[in-house]
C-alpha cells in the first residue's frame, strides 16, 4: 500500500509528458482536409498564381514538411485514406485497395461498399457502405471514446471511400455525393435517419445548377505558365474528345449514365464540398463546448480530373487556383466562427499521380513503358496449365496482385508455396516489372531490403494476393478498355496551421503514420492502439 502514492505520481506523470506540460487547451475544432490526387510539389509549381489567403496562408504561417512518404504497394485513395486517419499501414488495417479477394468465400470484397446498409438522403445504392473492412480503430474512433462521446467527428467528400475510411466506425456522421441526383448522402451505418439541414442542402439543387455552368480559365491563358500549353498534343481530355478551354459541362456529359458525375471533376464539385462542409459546421455545432470536435474534409476534384489530364495541364493547375480559393474561404469561415487561436487545420494528400508514359518519354527522355496486365495473365495462365494441367489457376488480377484458386490447388494437391513462387519466378521475366514477391517470402518477414518497404507495409493476410508485384519507376498498368487509377509516386504534402503550431519548413524524413499521433498530441488524446507513428514534436511551441 505504501508504494500507491509513487504510482499515481509516475502515472500521472507519464500522462502528463504525452499531452503536454501542464495541459494545454485543446483546439474546438481540428479540420482535417485531403486532397486527392495531390502531389507534394504542386504547391512549389503553383505558388506564384496562388491567392494569399489560401496555400499561401497555410504554407507562410504554418508546418509544412518537405520530405514525407507515403511508403504503400497500392497508392491509392482507399489505401492512403485508411492509412492517414489511423495511423497505420495497410499490414494493419487491412485496406489493401479498392477491392481484394477473400478465398473463404471464394468473392471479390469492396473496401466500403456493404448492402447491409441502406442508403440515407437518395433512393439510389450508393450510399449502401460501412467500414467494417477497416481492422483497426481510426483518430476519430478513439476521440469518441476518449472523450465518452462528447467530442463530434464528421466527415464530407465527393467518394464514399474516402467519407467513410476517413470518418472511421463511430463516427456521428459521413456524406458523399450520390452523381444520380447531385445529393450528398450517406450510409444507415452511421445514423438512423437523414438530418433536415443535409435535406435543406441538397434541395438547393447545387448540381443541377452547376452543371449548366462553363468550365473557364480564371485567369489569363498567359498565367498558366507552370503548364503545358492549353491543346497539348498528348493530353487525352475528357473521353478523347475535350481538352481546351471552356468546357461545357452539360455537352460532355449528355451520353453518360450519370450526367451529373461531370460535376466531380470540375472545380465546382470541391465548391460543393466546402459549400457542405461548412453547413455541417454551422448545423452540428462544432466547436461550440469544451470538447474538441474533427471535421475530415476530402477534397476529390482531382481524383477525376487526373483521369483525362497530366499534371503538367492547364486544367489541373486551374483546378487547383479554384481549390485555393475554396480553402481560402474555409479558412476565413474558421476565423470568423472560432477565431483563429482556436481551431487546427491539418492538410494533406488523400492519393498522389504519376505522369502518363507518353509524357515521360517524349518531354523528359525517361525509358518509360506500359505493363499489360491481359497479356501477362494470358501467358501465366498458359505456363500454369503447362506445368499443372489445365486449370483455373488464377481467380483474380487487381491493382498489381495475383490471387490464385486455393481450392483448386488443395484438391489437386499442388503446394501452394511452390505454384505461388514459379508464378512470380514467371512475371519477374516481363519488362516493367521491378519484382514480383509471392506472399510466403514476404510472410517471412525476411526480405530486408528497403526495396521492398512499400511491399512490406502492405502485405495483409488473408487480403493481399498470392504474388504481389512492384513495377519499375515510369511504367504503368494499362488494359485495353478500362481506365488506371495507378501513382508510383510515393511523396505527399503535409502542413499543420493553427493553435500551437510553429511556423517553418521541415525536412526531416516523415511518414504520414506520423499525422495521427502529431493531431491527437493536439487535442491531448492517446492515439489507437495500432499507431506506430511517432509525434513531430518540433511544431509544438
Amino acid at each position: 500500500m505504501k508504494r500507491c502514492p509513487f504510482l499515481l505520481f509516475f502515472i500521472v506523470s507519464v500522462l502528463t509528458i504525452w499531452a503536454g506540460e501542464p495541459q494545454k487547451i485543446s483546439p474546438k475544432i481540428v479540420i482535417c482536409i485531403n486532397v486527392e490526387h495531390f502531389r507534394a510539389d504542386y504547391v512549389n509549381r503553383y505558388w506564384d498564381s496562388f491567392q494569399l489567403g489560401g496555400f499561401k496562408r497555410l504554407y507562410n504561417g504554418g508546418a509544412n514538411f518537405a520530405n514525407i512518404r507515403a511508403d504503400i504497394h497500392n497508392i491509392k485513395s482507399t489505401t492512403l485514406v485508411s492509412t492517414i486517419f489511423t495511423g497505420t499501414y495497410p499490414s494493419e488495417h487491412g485496406v489493401v485497395g479498392d477491392k481484394w479477394y477473400k478465398q473463404l468465400t471464394a468473392s471479390e470484397i469492396d473496401a466500403v461498399a456493404d448492402n447491409y446498409y441502406l442508403t440515407l438522403g437518395s433512393d439510389s445504392d450508393f450510399g449502401s457502405a460501412s467500414a467494417k473492412q477497416l481492422k483497426v480503430f481510426t483518430i476519430g474512433d478513439v476521440l469518441k471514446q476518449q472523450t465518452n462521446h462528447q467530442s463530434k467527428v464528421f466527415s464530407v467528400a465527393l467518394n464514399a471511400h474516402a467519407a467513410v475510411l476517413s470518418a472511421g466506425h463511430a463516427a456521428d456522421g459521413a456524406y458523399w455525393f450520390d452523381p444520380t441526383n447531385g445529393n450528398f448522402i450517406t450510409s444507415s451505418y452511421y445514423i438512423d435517419q437523414f438530418p433536415d439541414w443535409a435535406i435543406e442542402f441538397n434541395q438547393m439543387k447545387m448540381a443541377q445548377m452547376y452543371i449548366q455552368r462553363e468550365w473557364d480559365l480564371l485567369l489569363p491563358e498567359s498565367s498558366y505558365s507552370a503548364s503545358f500549353n492549353d491543346d497539348y498534343v498528348l493530353e487525352d481530355g475528357f473521353w478523347n474528345r475535350w481538352n481546351v478551354f471552356p468546357y461545357n459541362l452539360s455537352k460532355i456529359a449528355q451520353d453518360q449514365e450519370y450526367p451529373l458525375s461531370i460535376i466531380k471533376a470540375s472545380p465546382f464539385g470541391n465548391k460543393m464540398v466546402r459549400d457542405f462542409a461548412v453547413h455541417l459546421i454551422a448545423q452540428e455545432q462544432l466547436g461550440a463546448d469544451t470538447y474538441p470536435d474533427l471535421l475530415n474534409i476530402t477534397f476529390s476534384t482531382l481524383d477525376y480530373a487526373n483521369k483525362w489530364f497530366n499534371p503538367y495541364s492547364v486544367e489541373i493547375q486551374e483546378s487547383y487556383l479554384r481549390l485555393d480559393i475554396e480553402i481560402a474561404s474555409l479558412l476565413s469561415y474558421l476565423d470568423k466562427h472560432f477565431g483563429k487561436d482556436n481551431y487546427l487545420v491539418c492538410l494533406t494528400s488523400a492519393s498522389t499521380s504519376g505522369f502518363p508514359v507518353d509524357v515521360l518519354k517524349d518531354e523528359q527522355g525517361f525509358d518509360a513503358g506500359e505493363f499489360s496486365p491481359q497479356s501477362a495473365l494470358a501467358l501465366l495462365r498458359s505456363y500454369l496449365n503447362a506445368i499443372y494441367g489445365v486449370g483455373n489457376w488464377v481467380k483474380m488480377y487487381n491493382e498489381e496482385q495475383i490471387y490464385l484458386d486455393h481450392n483448386l490447388i488443395n484438391k489437386k494437391e499442388i503446394d501452394l508455396n511452390d505454384m505461388r513462387q514459379k508464378v512470380a519466378l514467371f512475371l519477374n521475366q516481363f519488362s516493367g516489372v521491378k519484382a514480383a514477391l509471392p506472399a510466403h517470402v514476404i510472410e517471412s518477414g525476411n526480405l530486408n531490403n528497403p526495396r521492398f518497404v512499400a511491399i512490406e507495409n502492405s502485405y495483409s493476410v488473408q487480403r493481399s494476393g498470392d504474388v504481389m508485384i512492384l513495377l519499375e519507376e515510369g511504367w504503368m498498368p494499362v488494359y485495353k478498355y478500362n481506365q488506371v487509377d495507378y501513382s508510383s509516386e510515393l511523396r505527399v504534402p503535409l502542413c499543420f496551421y493553427g493553435m500551437y503550431v510553429k511556423e517553418g519548413t521541415y525536412y526531416s524524413s516523415v511518414e504520414v503514420i506520423d499525422i495521427v499521433p502529431t493531431i491527437c498530441r493536439f487535442i491531448n488524446i492517446i492515439p489507437p492502439g495500432k499507431a506506430n507513428g511517432k509525434v513531430l514534436e518540433q511544431i509544438f511551441w
